[in-house]
């Protein structure tokens, strides 16, 4: 975070205004003035806070490098970098706690002042406050009885009243992270709920009697979580979000009660290296403070201890352990353990343990020329396309061709983009290709020879015997790409010449017949004609109804544009007839037809 901006800079009302559409912020807003937000924790410049919503979130906001406010929520809507109203939320309840009067009272005096009508929430609370202990006691014992929650958090509170009574607790942890049976993935999300009451509770065990337990408890509660996910369908994610909220709470629990430094770092290797669900996957730099000096050693020489015992997997076979769990944890550990020593050296002796797959290679290659090390770098790569012979890997080829063009070997960069080329003859790949060619100077002779490959191809293909699926694979159509690239490159007559050819692709006709209206209208009306039918049986639901009307105004247009609205009157009536079983089409060319009129 840049020293000169804090989140009181960019976390302002009129920013989260801009950020939010309208419809978020009015929900996030009522959130907000709801009391959903919780656990608002501010530590080394970043903001942290859980939003209880339909599910709980978890949000989470910093300064990023560039002096703007970064912001995550794992909502669905958050995920995709959106400023979700979770967002909303927390950092209107930031602003409220920061002392800000975040919302002045704009509302008009009423003419006619009425009654204000209670909340429910106000009912509820008035009812109560006027009921005995007697009655409050019995409301609560009934409420238990119905709601197993309710029961399992009281029991839990009753055991935690008892100092002395350690194994109690243990056993209230194991009876809310259990699950008694098979959970569907509508019940997920209340045992995800559960998940983060149980981390509320243990959480107030940190300034109680119980407080050196409460890691103990944390970890017993994770470990059963993460058993009962076997019988859990958490295809919504409802499940994860309260283990990784228990794993939070560990965190925090070390860090406040500075456990045992060794034993923790022997339980932590245990987790991380067993772990199935990635829970404890970065140990560090997260444990790097309650671990301290002395933790860090022992759990270093655990790790190089499981690392050493490891095989080493040759390069050019395919190794099924490359991918086991245990392998992969153990791999991560050593890398953490290298990249905080800053040590380049190790990080390529760790990952040459594994040359099984080709990756593995650009890996390092990638690595060397981070720091400089540009030979040795090049000299991996380069052994890596040679382990993989005819199975050429394009990350390795990618990173040899910009190698070769950063030293002028212009002859050896031509020859691998041909390679990279030749093994994915695509639209794209031709694109990458004339990037290259452009830096060599040899472009139009690349162009020729690319072209002219792809016709080969088509033809190949074409006039084979063989099935296309037995003889090509999962190798796109040639003709295909040979028009996706010419239209690319404005060529449209050389487009138009290929696309006529041979058979070619479906979701390339739109472009085509958009590029050849332009100078030859009729070829685009039949070939948007040979469309429609396509657009009609592709797709589900209204969506292909959609792109079939879309087809049938983009005819009427170039009928319009030339003053043939009789021609495309006759088309209209045509199409009618043909698709009159389609009552949801035959609505929309009602509303085309309107407006044509």
């Amino acid at each position: 975070m840049p020293r000169n901006v804090s989140l009181a800079d960019v976390i302002t009302l009129a920013e989260i205004k801009a950020l939010a559409d309208p419809k978020s912020f009015e929900r996030g807003k009522a959130y907000y003035h709801d009391g959903a937000v919780s656990r608002l924790t501010e530590h080394d410049g970043a903001l942290s806070a859980t939003v209880r919503g339909t599910h709980r979130y978890h949000v989470e906001f910093s300064v990023d490098d560039e002096g703007l406010l970064d912001y995550a929520c794992n909502c669905p809507v958050g995920v995709d970098e959106i400023f979700c109203k979770h967002a909303v939320a927390v950092a209107l309840s930031w602003l409220e706690n920061s002392g800000e009067e975040v919302f002045h009272d704009e509302t008009p005096e009423p003419a006619r002042p009425r009654r204000k009508r209670k909340t429910h929430a106000e009912l509820i609370r008035d009812y109560l406050a006027a009921l005995d202990e007697d009655a409050l006691r019995n409301w609560l014992l009934d409420a238990a009885e119905r709601d197993r929650s309710l029961r399992d958090r009281l029991l839990f509170e009753a055991r935690a009243a008892n100092a002395g009574d350690v194994a109690s607790l243990r056993a209230a942890v194991r009876q809310l992270a259990r699950v008694a049976r098979p959970l569907a993935w509508d019940e997920a999300h209340v045992y995800g709920d559960n998940l983060f009451e149980l981390a509320d509770m243990l959480r107030r065990q940190l300034v109680g009697p119980h407080a050196a337990h409460v890691v103990e408890l944390a970890e017993l509660a994770i470990a059963d979580a993460e058993a009962s996910l076997e019988q859990i369908d958490d295809s919504d994610g409802s499940v994860a979000p309260g283990i990784y909220e228990l794993a939070h709470l560990h965190l925090e629990a070390c860090r406040r009660t500075r456990p045992d430094p060794v034993k923790l770092a022997e339980r932590l290797f245990r987790l991380q290296a067993d772990g199935r669900w990635d829970t404890f996957y970065d140990v560090l730099p997260n444990y790097e403070e309650p671990l301290g000096s002395e933790g860090i050693d022992r759990y270093r020489a655990l790790v190089e201890q499981g690392w050493a015992a490891l095989p080493t997997l040759e390069a050019g076979r395919d190794d099924r352990r490359s991918y086991e769990s245990a392998r992969l944890n153990l791999e991560h550990a050593m890398e953490s353990l290298a990249k905080r020593d800053g040590d380049v050296d190790a990080l390529i002796r760790i990952w040459s343990k594994d040359l099984s797959a080709s990756h593995r290679f650009a890996q390092i290659a990638e690595l060397c020329a981070e720091h400089g090390r540009f030979d040795e770098g090049l000299e991996w790569a380069e052994r890596g396309l040679g382990v993989a012979g005819d199975r050429r890997d394009s990350r390795l080829l990618g990173f040899c061709i910009a190698e070769y063009l950063r030293r002028r070997d212009f002859d050896r960069a031509d020859a691998l983009a041909w390679q990279r080329f030749e093994s994915h003859p695509t639209a794209d790949e031709f694109a990458a290709l004339m990037k290259v060619a452009a830096k060599t100077a040899r472009r139009d002779a690349v162009r020729e020879r690319a072209i002219a490959h792809l016709r080969t191809l088509a033809r190949q293909r074409e006039t084979s015997k063989e099935s296309a699926k037995a003889k090509w694979g999962w190798q796109p159509s040639p003709r295909t790409e040979l028009v996706k690239l010419l239209l690319a490159e404005k060529d449209v007559e050389a487009a138009w010449d290929a696309f006529g050819g041979g058979p070619v692709a479906t979701d390339v006709w739109p472009a085509m017949a958009a590029a050849r209206a332009k100078t030859h209208p009729d070829e685009a009306i039949a070939l948007y004609h040979r469309l429609l039918p396509v657009a009609l049986e592709r797709g589900a639901g209204s969506a292909r109804y959609d792109d079939a009307f879309d087809v049938v105004r983009k005819i009427g247009a170039l009928r319009a544009a030339h003053r043939q609205q009789a021609e495309f009157d006759a088309e209209l009536n045509a199409i009618r007839r043909t698709y009159r079983a389609k009552r949801n089409f035959i609505k929309l060319l009602a509303t085309l037809g309107a407006s044509a009129g």
